[in-house]
């Protein structure tokens, strides 16, 4: 991820932090999930591991760590942070 350019949350490297800009194209349940889980705009996600197949993928956000399907990563707009 270079500059500020907006990319899915799905393809950040583990390692690298982003910003979340967006959730979009995702179902009301999935939007409602993710929301109580802390992903809304403003917030800073560090991915921390890609499973095998690049599913699940775990994020670092306000002093947790979260599991998200890739299809759920997806919907997930983020910048560089």
């Amino acid at each position: 991820m270079k500059g500020s350019d907006n990319h899915l949350l799905s393809s950040v490297p583990v390692g690298q932090r982003a910003r979340i800009s967006a959730v979009t194209g995702c179902s009301l349940d999935l939007l409602k999930k993710l929301i109580s889980m802390g992903i809304v705009a403003g917030s800073e996600v560090t991915v921390t591991q890609r499973g095998l197949f690049g599913s699940p993928i775990s994020v670092h956000l306000f002093g947790s760590v979260l599991s998200l399907r890739s299809s759920e990563a997806a919907h997930i707009h983020v910048q560089s942070a």
